[in-house]
């Protein structure tokens, strides 16, 4: 799958983990969007209210400080309609109910493709260049 085309879209990137963020790093600077990373829930929720204008977020699960799922729900509270892309290890069923109950929009499973990663993103916002 070509990269997608992701010029003058913002996406906040909630990401602890170094390996993770440089691999998701690595991939979307093919699209040409903007990437902000934030390592902790608390440092998400605030940059996602004082920096507007994302257009999407990914958001890992296990942070240091609080889980991906309560950083959804506070973000929901400000904005109900912004694609969360969950990102998980986990292959629980019950994990994955429980992000969408949360407010994800949709669940990715790490280890994932760059493939997956841009059907997924371009479901949401973007275009197939």
């Amino acid at each position: 799958m070509p990269p997608l085309n992701l010029e003058n879209k913002k996406i906040l990137i909630v990401e602890d983990d170094d390996l993770s963020f440089l691999y998701l790093n690595h991939i979307l600077l093919l699209t040409k969007g903007i990437f902000i990373r934030e390592k902790k829930g608390i440092d998400a929720i605030e940059r996602f209210r004082s920096d507007p204008g994302f257009d999407l977020i990914l958001m890992d699960i296990q942070l240091p400080d609080m889980d991906g799922k309560q950083v959804t729900r506070e973000i929901r509270k400000l904005d109900g309609h912004i694609p969360i892309i969950a990102q998980t290890a986990s292959r629980s069923t019950l994990e994955r109910d429980q992000m969408l109950e949360a407010g994800c929009s949709d669940v990715l499973n790490k280890p994932f493709s760059m493939d997956e990663l841009f059907a997924m993103i371009g479901r949401y916002i973007g275009q197939v260049s």
